[in-house]
């Protein structure tokens, strides 16, 4: 291995490219549009799964559920939440659940 190793560094082979899975980065801000997008077309409350599933049919690429959970946690705290939690893994617009 030592030898490999050092061969390596006397060629002039370039590196591997390191690319992403996502064609372009997301921008700041996008997920908690999208959460938003999808609760006000709701009248009810809404699992995280299922708020997970329709930001992902809304953005067409793939999210990770912890991103949207995040979102629901952290914007249903604070002096002007966005979402009230109703139950455990339930969410509402504060508009509609207060």
């Amino acid at each position: 291995m030592t030898k490999r190793l050092a061969a390596l560094k006397v060629s002039d082979a370039q590196p591997r490219e390191i690319t992403s899975r996502r064609l372009r980065p997301r921008r700041p801000g996008r997920v908690l549009e999208a959460v938003c997008e999808v609760m006000v077309d709701q009248a009810g409350p809404m699992r995280v799964a299922h708020v997970h599933a329709a930001v992902e049919a809304s953005l067409g690429e793939a999210v990770s559920v912890n991103s949207v959970s995040w979102v629901l946690a952290s914007r249903s705290a604070g002096p002007s939440p966005l979402f009230v939690r109703v139950a455990r893994g339930r969410y509402v617009l504060a508009s509609t659940g207060s």
